[in-house]
């Protein structure tokens, strides 16, 4: 072999692109030409997937640059998955990205004031304490004194007439008992005697008046004291309603505080559950488009991959040779002969 046929066997070598492998031999016959010339007999070896890649038979002439062999079915299977790895990227970016909207302020609750419950109890309390000092009034004043009084000293008059009719009775009697007295005395002393009497009913009568006035004064008393009493009991329920009103509206703001917190607390798990759940969209959208383009970037690097084996004289297929099928690749020889008439474009 001279120095042409061997640069032309390196020039031819083996070609690898992906999975499809072509290798070709070369005889040629002494020259001393000195430009190159073709071989007369090319040996090319094809790595296949499936037979149907191959697209020439036994004996078809070939002209130069016309394709062997075409991965045909793996190339449409690697174009459709391209289109569809487009239109999942398409679709995934035509989705809309979520955007955190911030939750509308909570509003703070009013300020406390428990103004009119602290007034209700003052009020309550004077009037709990007016209605003690009246009662204790009513008490450090007897007005039964004055009334005890007349009564006494009318009983004394009573007892005093009545003394002084019985010695009146004692002494007429007595001057009945006297012989030889002048009727004008005995006459003098039955009327002192009437007189008396009249007294003593006079003085029973009053003393009668003076002890129905002192139990009407017991009667006033205690009817008084009774309401004066009730006066109080009143204005102490009063007081223990005001104070029950303010207890009751200082719980009801511990509650609503409380009540404020929890939804404060609430609030900010919401936002941060949405907060999450918006990154976690967002992750999975830019996972999922990383994703995708790192499976459409390999279909086109396989697709890129992907060439013709094509002829590299014109001339006629002598022969095919199906060597050995290892990992499902099929090895097979072709055997160009260029040293016929070459085929007609």
């Amino acid at each position: 072999m001279n120095w042409r046929a061997l640069l032309l066997a390196v020039i031819l070598g083996t070609v690898v692109f992906g999975g499809l492998h072509a290798q070709t031999n070369t005889t040629n016959t002494p020259s001393n030409d000195s430009s190159l010339t073709t071989p007369n007999r090319l040996k090319i070896n094809l790595t296949l997937g499936d037979p149907t890649e191959l697209k020439v038979r036994e004996g078809d002439t070939v002209n130069r640059g016309q394709v062997l062999s075409d991965k045909e079915a793996e190339r449409s299977r690697l174009e459709r998955d391209q289109r569809e790895r487009l239109l999942a990227i398409a679709n995934v970016e035509g989705q809309l990205v979520p955007i955190l909207q911030p939750a509308p302020a909570l509003r703070e609750l009013p300020p406390v004031s428990y103004t009119v419950e602290e007034t209700a109890i003052q009020l309550a309390e004077i009037k709990l304490a007016q209605a003690q000092r009246n009662l204790a009034t009513a008490i450090e004043a007897d007005p039964f004194i004055s009334a005890k009084a007349k009564v006494e000293r009318s009983l004394a008059d009573v007892e005093a007439a009545h003394r002084a009719f019985e010695l009146q009775q004692r002494k007429l009697d007595a001057v009945n008992g006297l012989r030889g007295l002048p009727p004008e005395m005995l006459t003098h002393e039955t009327e002192k005697l009437r007189q008396a009497k009249t007294t003593l009913e006079g003085k029973e009568a009053e003393y009668k008046f003076f002890q129905a006035e002192y139990f009407q004064v017991e009667t006033d008393r205690r009817k008084e004291l009774t309401d004066l009493q009730s006066k109080v009991s009143i204005a102490r329920g009063e007081l223990e309603q005001a104070q029950s009103r303010l207890r009751a509206a200082k719980e009801n703001r511990e509650l609503a505080e409380y009540n404020h917190r929890i939804t404060i607390s609430r609030r900010a798990e919401e936002e941060n559950q949405v907060a999450i759940n918006v990154a976690n969209q967002k992750l999975d959208r830019e996972f999922k488009l990383a994703q995708l383009r790192e499976q459409l970037s390999a279909v086109e690097e396989k697709l890129n991959g992907i060439v013709q084996v094509e002829s590299p004289y014109s001339g006629t297929i002598r022969r095919i040779k199906f060597d050995r099928q290892t990992d499902g690749k099929l090895a097979v020889t072709l055997y160009l002969d260029t040293t016929g008439p070459s085929p007609t474009n």
